[in-house]
This record gives structure tokens, sequence and C-alpha cells, in this order.
């Protein structure tokens, strides 16, 4: 009996040491995804899935539900690989899989056609049937960019053809066009102006609806989402500019999940997670306060202007039966800008300094979005969203005592409401089809004018061949019709496509489009009917060559050419009576209102080549640089043509970063830093009218034509510290945008107390300290 009792005594320290972790494992993360076939969203079992870098123990196989899980994966960066009998390879690159969240990935595989035979896609350029004019832009991406401040509209500054206006805001020129030329679609349904402060960046001051100080919708709800240019899919129309596609991501259908960050911009707090039993239903959401909103409330002096906004999203992820899915979504903020002119008059130094100017404003989108499968291959999406944006400025011009001299107010608002629904199939290998329709109504109410409201009504049909080994084809035609001029505009596209061996593709595509009236178009409705029109729609026509090669595994190199000529565009009204007296055209207004009779005559063209070279992160490393050479011109009544306001004529984009991680017992610890440099040709500023004072002296004789404005470039730097535990990520963000504090001219002004022409610069060295934790 003793020798028993005594054997177990000593094995019982045994049985402790062999239940204790021998070595402290390091934190881990996990992957849980969906694999499905597109067209029926069947799933698809046996899929064998892969990330890349990584080792055998980084795979797995899809059940009979087509779901898999990849648990006990280092903390980084990866490639996920999806490949399955019969259906084309899919890639999902710079997948970031960290400790504090897990990521949830639902991943469509195409049918393989047997002409061309299984092909390995992209999912980063998924989605879409034109090869053409896409760029995607994710969360990770917002968190290893500098100076984004988790803005979509910001984030894609960085990208071949498209301009930042100003600093100050998240205005957009694209390949040459009016910031007024973009739209937003919210799940595929178009929005109003998603952004807070509609009057930022602009020389007016002005409630614009083309953008804002800051983006109402955080990076950090975003799916894999799309930036779309020259000749859109089918299903996209009502811009001449570019589409900035918004898709939301679902939230962890396993557990409940917690975001917090805290920076410059705001203060953030976001959930996600399940929704009941069966890992198929799931909510996100996020609420973020502006910090310098909340220092004001507390008392801290920030200086002469007092900015705050608020703003909340949700996105609810249900089953749709066995297959489908239904989703509930919602933006919505609120902001407010005031300025108080100083009561020692003496400090009045410039105009502004002597004004009261107090803005606000309001904007809500709510909608809902259904995919599911009619058929063995058929699948129907539908998207209805209702959406609308109200701005109210008004100011104060005071004299030397202080008292008001005059009141000025402006008032900006749009309503959306948008439906849109698709049905597309597959009619043997060879053949792929779509067909639908959007109905968008639109209405406007400025300071300018009570009402003005519309329908754009747009049925289309698509279809898309193989027509061999390495060709295919795509084609199909919309019709846009717009109510409120009654008037019906035809929008054919094709594009053909052709694989090359050594990873090459070329790809040609032309197409037709067109969009609603600015909402400038109806701020002269004082005129005579017999000096305008009534303005309807602006149209384009678009061809577009691009060439594509994957040079290594990693490395890609993409080239585009592209031509667009705008028709139907409002010009100033001429006539035997009345000849015109300005070069004014439409394509050249952004803020300011329109104050010459129009009538929809002019036309302009935009041409250009894009050039990309981009090396994906891994390895711990990325960098990009893409550079873009480009002509805007317009013609005006008279038939003189002159360079847009927008003709900035090249674009250069440098940019990269690297990673150092640092591997301990329970902890990754990794340190990062990443730079940007934007150099691009200045634009132009509209010329200054004549300025008199009240006995008819003149101030300033004008400007006789257009001043181009200095060339701009800035060098933006961010270093990060991620620190990944178990269960937890960690993330400090030290932001520098114009590190060197550039001088970047904004626009040029008169300015009356200074009785000179004053040229405004955009921000000089904007630092930003943030930290975000997952848990």
């Amino acid at each position: 009996m003793s020798c028993v009792v005594s054997r177990r005594v000593h094995l019982l320290p045994l049985l402790l040491i062999t239940n204790l972790p021998l070595v402290a494992q390091p934190p881990m993360a996990v992957l849980n995804g969906h694999v499905v076939e597109a067209g029926s969203l069947q799933p698809v079992p046996g899929a064998a899935l892969q990330l890349l870098p990584g080792n055998a123990s980084l795979t797995a196989v899809s059940d009979s539900l087509g779901q898999f899980r990849i648990a006990a994966i280092p903390v980084g960066h990866y490639t996920l690989v999806a490949s399955a009998a019969g259906h084309d390879t899919l890639e999902v690159p710079e997948l970031w899989l960290r400790a504090g969240k897990q990521e949830e990935q639902r991943l469509v595989l195409s049918p393989a056609s047997k002409a061309l035979g299984s092909v390995t896609i992209s999912a980063m350029a998924r989605g879409q049937l034109q090869p053409l004019g896409v760029r995607t832009f994710t969360v990770e991406q917002s968190l290893r960019w500098p100076a984004t401040f988790f803005d979509p509209a910001r984030l894609v500054t960085a990208l071949p053809g498209v301009a930042g206006v100003n600093d100050q805001a998240n205005h957009l020129s694209i390949r040459g066009n009016s910031p007024n030329a973009n739209a937003w679609t919210l799940e595929g349904a178009e929005i109003v102006n998603p952004s807070h402060t509609g009057n930022a960046g602009t020389a007016t001051d002005l409630p614009t609806l083309s953008g804002g100080g800051v983006n109402i919708l955080s990076a950090q709800m975003l799916g894999p989402s799309q930036l779309l240019t020259g000749v859109l899919p089918i299903n996209r129309s009502n811009a001449l500019g570019g589409i900035l596609d918004m898709h939301l991501r679902n939230g962890n259908m396993k557990e409940q999940e917690w975001t917090l960050q805290a920076g410059l911009l705001g203060i953030d707090v976001s959930t996600e997670g399940p929704i009941g039993k069966g890992g198929r239903a799931s909510y996100l959401a996020n609420y973020r306060y502006s910090t310098v909103g909340l220092l004001g409330a507390m008392g801290v002096d920030l200086g002469d202007e007092a900015i705050t906004f608020q703003d909340l999203a949700f996105h609810v992820a249900l089953p749709a039966g066995k297959r489908g899915e239904f989703k509930l979504f919602g933006v919505g903020g609120t902001s407010s800008n005031v300025f108080e002119a100083t009561h020692d008059t003496s400090q009045w130094k410039v105009d502004k300094d002597s004004r009261n100017i107090d803005y606000a404003s309001s904007m809500g989108a709510v909608g809902a979005s259904l995919r599911a499968p009619v058929g063995e291959r058929t699948t129907l999406s539908s998207t209805v969203a209702v959406s609308e944006i109200d701005q109210q400025r008004s100011e104060e011009r005071l004299t030397a005592d202080y008292s008001v001299g005059s009141r000025f107010s402006a008032d900006l608002s749009e309503r959306k409401i948008s439906a849109t629904m698709q049905v597309e199939g597959a009619l043997g290998a060879r053949l792929h089809w779509s067909a639908g329709g959007s109905a968008t109504e639109r209405r406007l109410t400025s300071w300018l004018n009570s009402d003005v409201n519309g329908w754009l009504l747009r049925p289309w049909l698509s279809g898309r061949w193989i027509l061999g080994e390495h060709w295919q084809a795509t084609a199909g035609v919309g019709l846009a019709h717009f109510t409120y001029s009654g008037e019906t505009a035809p929008e054919p596209r094709v594009s053909v496509e052709w694989r090359l061996a050594h990873r090459q593709k070329i790809a040609l595509a032309a197409g037709m489009r067109s969009q609603l009236p600015q909402w400038q178009s109806f701020s002269v409705n004082g005129w005579p009917l017999f000096l305008q029109d009534r303005t309807g729609l602006t149209r384009s026509q678009d061809v577009v060559l691009g060439y594509d090669r994957s040079i290594t595994e990693f490395l890609n190199l993409h080239a585009e050419v592209y031509y667009q000529q705008l028709m139907d565009v409002p010009v100033e009204a001429s006539g035997l009576l009345f000849p015109s007296q300005t070069a004014f055209s439409m394509v050249n207004v952004w803020d300011e209102a329109a104050s010459v009779p129009l009538r929809s005559t002019g036309t302009a063209n935009n041409m250009g080549l894009e050039l990309g070279l981009e090396r994906q992160f891994t390895n711990n490393y990325f960098w990009q640089v893409n550079a873009s050479l480009y002509s805007s011109r317009y013609t005006e009544a008279s038939g003189q043509e002159h360079g847009t306001r927008w003709d900035g004529q090249y674009l250069l984009n440098l940019f990269g970063g690297k990673e150092f991680k640092q591997v301990k017992e329970v902890r990754v610890r990794t340190w990062g830093v990443g730079g940007r440099a934007n150099f691009m040709g200045g634009p132009w500023n509209p010329p200054l009218p004549i300025y008199t004072d009240q006995n008819g002296t003149v101030l300033y004789a004008g400007d006789r034509d257009w001043v181009k404005l200095s060339a701009y470039y800035r060098i933006d730097l961010r270093v990060y510290l991620r620190k990944d535990r178990k269960g937890r990520t960690g993330l400090w963000v030290v932001d520098l945008q114009n590190v060197t504090g550039a001088r970047n001219a904004a626009f040029r002004y008169f300015d009356v107390r200074k009785n000179e022409a004053v040229t405004k610069y955009q921000l000089g060295l904007i630092p930003n300290l943030s930290y975000r934790i997952e848990f």
C-alpha cells in the first residue's frame, strides 16, 4: 500500500507538469470562409484552400456546406488560393490575418470554360465583366498607406488618374473631369455624397455635392470595393468621371469582436458578431465622434473654427433560404463648422476675419439588398436605397462697429431613391448573360431654385462570350431615360480581351455613358426660355486600350490609354441678339453657381496614358509606382478650344512600405514604415472678375484669362507599431501628412480688405497620432 501511495505522490508532479505548456505559444490568427459557385450559389465541397507563403499546416478543404476553417496561423499578410475541380482558381492577395480579429472570406468560384481551361483570377479585380478601369481598394490598405484617415476617397488618390483637389477635403478629379462628374454607390445602389462638411476645401466656402472634409463611411466598414472609370460595367452609369463602388464587409459569424480607435480625426467604437446559430448571420456597426468636437465641448481652445461631426454605420447579413443572402445597411452623420469674427476689429487682416459663418450638414442612407439563386445556373441580385443630404450655410458680414452689414444664406439639399435589379446566368460553357435595370429619383433644392426632381430609368442587357482558347468578348446595351427633360440616351458598350503567353493580356473597350445635369444647371432658370434649353443629360463616348502583364508571381504591370469625348455640355447660350461674352462651360464648374443662360451645345475631351507597376505585399514589404499623362480640353459657345480647370497634365505616385517582425513567447511585435510621394501639375484658377468699391472705383481690373497655379508635391510618412497577443491586436500609428510642409496653392481670390489678389494654400504639415485595439 505504501508503495502505491508513494508512486502516486511521485506521479502527481509529473501529471501537473505534463498539463502545462512546455513552451509558451505566440498569438495566432484564424481564417473562416465559405466557398460557393458563381451563378447557382451552390456550396463547393472539396475545394482546396491554401495560404501563401505558408507550410502544409496552412491548408484546408471545404466541407459539404462549402465551409472551411484554418486555425493556428502565424499573424501576418498572406495570399489565399482557392481551387476546385472544374472551376477557375481564385486568389485573394494581401490578406491581413491578426490575433485580434477572425477573418471572414466568402469565395465565389466560376465554372471553368472548356475553351479556356482553368485559369487563375485575382479577387482584387473580380466581380466586373469589364477588365479595364477597375481599381480595388480594401480596409487593409487604409491601415498601411499613409495619410488616408480611414477615408475611402482619400485612399483612391494613390491610384492612377485620380487627383485630390484640395488636401482639406476628399473631392476628386478623375481623368481630367470635375469633382461633380463622380458618383457613389453603396451595395450597388446610387446614393448622395456621403461626406461631412461639404464646403471644405472650396474657394467659395459654399456647400457642394461632390465630397467634403471626410467620408461618413469609415474604411474599416468596407469589404473589397472599387473605383470604376472609363467604359463602365453595363450595370453602372450616371457618372462622367468615376464611381466609388463601395461594399460593406460581413461581421464575424462565429464570435463577437470589438474595435476601439482614437486619433486626431475621431474616436471610433465598432462591434461585430453572429446573430443566432448556424454561422450564416452577422452584424457590424461603427460609431465615430470627432476628436476636435469632443475637445471643444470640454472647453479646449482649438482656434478660430469649431468643427464637429459624428456618424453611425451598420450592416446586418442574414440568410435568404439555403443559398441566398439578405442584407440591411445604413449610414448617417451630422457635421458643423462655425467661424466667429474676433471682436477686436483691429485684428481684421483679411475679408474672412470680419465674418460670422455657420455651416451645418446632415446625411443619411438606408437600404436593403438580396442575392439568391433562381435556378440551377441563374442568380437574382437586387438593392434598394434611400439617401439624402441637407446643408445650410449662413454668413454675416460685419462692419467696423461690429454690426451686421449684410447677410447671405446658401442651402443645398439632394435626395435619391435608388433601386437596382439584375438576373445573371449561363447558357452552356461559352455564354454568360445578365439583364436588369435601375431607377433613381433625384430631388434637388438650392438657394437658387426651390425644387427640381426627375427619374433616371435605365434597363440594360449584356452577354459575355468565350470565343476560343485565348479570346473573350463582352457586349451590352443600356437605355438611359431622364423624365425631367424627356430624353433617352442609348448606352452601348463592348470589349474584347486577348490572353497571351507569359501571363499577358490585352483588352480593348468602347462605349457610351451619360450623367444627370449638375445642380448649377438649374440655378439660372430665371432667364427667358428663348435664351436657354431645358437642361438634360450630358453624354460621353469612351475608348480604352489596356495591357496587363504578371512579371513575377507578385509583380504586375498595368497600362491604359483612354480617350473620352463629352457631348451636350451646358455652355453659355449665344445668339444674334445675345452673343456669348464668356468662355463659360459646365465642365469647369465645381462649388460656384452659374450666372449665365445655358444651352447644351458644348463639347469637351479627355485623353491620357496611365502606367502602373505594383508589387503586392509579401515577404513583409510592398511598393507601387504609377504615373498618368493626360490632357483635358473643352470648347466654348464661340467654338474656341481651351484647357479645362482640371487640366493638370501629369500625376505621379511613389509609395511603399516595409514591416519588421519580432516573435516572442506570448506576443508578436511588428514595426512598420510606409511612405508616399505625390506629384502633379497645378490646376487652373478661374479668371477673377473686376472689383469696384461703392463709388465705382476699380479695385481690381480682373484677369484676362485662367491662371495656372504652381505644381503640387506632397510627401507623407507613416510609422506604426503593431502588437499581437492572444485574442487582441493593438496598433500605434504616427501619420505625417506633408512632411516637408510644401506650400501647395489651392486657389486665388480677391481680398477687398487687403486690396489685392491673394493665393490661398493647402494644408502644411499635419501630424496624427492614433491608437487602435481589436479584441
